[in-house]
């Protein structure tokens, strides 16, 4: 099977996304028109003038795009696994960073603030965010911001190595 997946399974997933967005169209097309309404309807305005008004047709979508992330998700931890077992040398630099990332986390996660101030307090009591929740969000945003000023830093001095290379 994953011989077959690596030779074609970029066909298989194209098809399937095309599935995918046959079956939505083909939801919201036919919902529309049960509903009494037509491509031109600003269905935002429908729904402010009909607190009552849903429309469920568009669920379909969400719904098959979260299976299809599901799928992936499990195709991708899988072959990673795969990966792993099949080659463990060649993993190394990979669960190295790996590693090196969760340490990352970790610690920016150690760090974050679950003081809020009063700019963010409102927000947070909106919707119920926990004190643990809000350090998880904290130290996945600083990860994030670390990553991005590393890419950053390492685009701009392999550049200038490679002006003198």
């Amino acid at each position: 099977m994953y011989q077959l997946l690596a030779k074609k399974g970029q066909l298989f997933a194209i098809i399937l996304g095309l599935v995918v967005v046959v079956i939505f169209l083909g939801s919201v097309l036919s919902g529309l028109s049960s509903g009494g309404y037509t491509m031109g309807d600003d269905l935002n305005a429908i729904m402010k003038n009909n607190p009552d008004q849903t429309f469920d047709f568009f669920n379909i979508g969400l719904q098959l795009t979260g299976v299809l992330i599901l799928i992936a998700l499990a195709f991708a931890v899988l072959f990673g696994i795969w990966q792993l077992v099949s080659a463990p040398k060649q993993s190394i630099k990979g669960i190295l960073g790996a590693i090196v990332l969760a340490i990352l986390f970790f610690a920016l996660y150690s760090s974050a603030s679950t003081d809020a101030d009063s700019v963010i307090a409102p927000v947070l009591d909106r919707f119920s965010v926990s004190d643990n929740l809000s350090k998880l969000i904290g130290g996945g945003i600083m990860t994030t911001a670390v990553l991005i000023a590393l890419a950053g830093a390492s685009l701009i001095l392999f550049e200038i190595y490679n002006i003198f290379k």
